[in-house]
């Protein structure tokens, strides 16, 4: 089974079997994204900026939140 399922690949090729196996193209993003990230860019862009934007300043604050509480107690 193996040897002959080999010979099919290399007569073939294994992109040509690979395709037809599946019957289907690489899944793109519109695909797998509950939404369509083409439809708006500048939208998805301020979006995705204020969301990685928020992870990375959060620990900033909280430092320097804590370290003004400090200050203020002693």
């Amino acid at each position: 089974m193996i040897g002959r399922l080999s010979t099919v690949v290399v007569r073939r090729g294994f992109s040509q079997s690979a395709v037809r196996a599946g019957g289907h193209g690489p899944p793109t993003a519109q695909d797998m994204l509950p939404f369509n990230p083409f439809q708006n860019k500048w939208k998805l862009m301020v979006k995705m900026g204020f969301f990685i934007g928020s992870g990375f300043f959060l620990p900033f604050y909280t430092v320097y939140s804590n370290l003004k509480n400090q200050a203020e107690s002693t």
